[in-house]
């Protein structure tokens, strides 16, 4: 095996965000890929000699990121498919091909978030061995699975990643907001409230993770929220309109 340096990871890594953190656009946002260690012929899984993810550089990466930029997401899947064979300790991969199935518009919303789920929770393993996703990548894979969860109704599942993410990311008005859903999915009304109104702060602060290019505005979440399924028991509270009209007299 080849090892990259610091150096030659950082400028792959810079070049390939440059042309790929623009080209994905969808409701829920994908992760962005890597560049990184190539493969060896023979490998453990979830054994890292560097700490990170080892994936397939630009070249190898770049088909199956224009498929899925195409929403052919059954090409995509093949084509994740086969770099997972060759690359078994990259939990990035894992993270695309579970977003890969999750938007497949081909198959129903439950079917697509029961197919995603054994890949973001491989990518999850390797992290939590030691092949440690980069920071967007460990974000996405955190809300890949939990809309993945949401969608089955496994709020509690859902809570887990979410909580781990807002520990790292307590700027991310999207955590909050799914946190809120996972929240009143369960009838537990006082942290769905809490969690909704946090995240409305977090969207009018402008505040955000770094490596995130856009950003849902305070009307956006709100738009978001009036027809959200899980809101319901959010929405019968009076602290909803409350809430709401508070944010937007402060931005008057």
């Amino acid at each position: 095996m080849v090892a990259m340096t610091l150096t030659d990871r950082a400028a792959a890594l810079a070049l390939l965000l440059t042309a790929l953190l623009a080209c994905k656009s969808k409701s829920d946002p994908p992760p962005v890929a890597t560049a990184s260690t190539p493969a060896t012929a023979a490998v453990t899984p979830g054994v890292c000699p560097g700490g990170a993810s080892m994936d397939p550089g630009q070249g190898e990466f770049r088909p199956a990121v224009t498929a899925f930029k195409d929403k052919d997401y059954k090409t995509a899947q093949k084509l994740l498919d086969h770099l997972s064979k060759q690359y078994p300790n990259s939990a990035t991969v894992r993270v695309w091909r579970g977003d890969a199935a999750l938007f497949d518009k081909d198959l129903k919303e439950a079917e697509a978030a029961e197919a995603s789920i054994p890949f973001y929770q491989e990518a999850e393993k390797l992290h939590d061995k030691g092949c440690v996703l980069p920071e967007y990548e460990h974000y996405y894979l955190r809300m890949g699975i939990s809309y993945a969860l949401l969608r089955k109704k496994s709020a509690d599942d859902a809570k887990r990643h979410l909580e781990i993410a807002k520990k790292s990311w307590d700027n991310s008005a999207e955590v909050f907001y799914h946190l809120a859903r996972a929240h009143c999915l369960k009838n537990d009304v006082d942290p769905c409230v809490s969690s909704f109104e946090k995240s409305l702060e977090v969207a009018k602060s402008l505040r955000r993770p770094k490596f995130l290019r856009s950003h849902n505005s305070l009307d956006d979440w709100i738009r978001r929220s009036r027809t959200q399924s899980e809101f319901g028991p959010l929405r019968k509270d009076k602290r909803y309109n409350e809430i709401i009209k508070k944010m937007k007299a402060e931005d008057e």
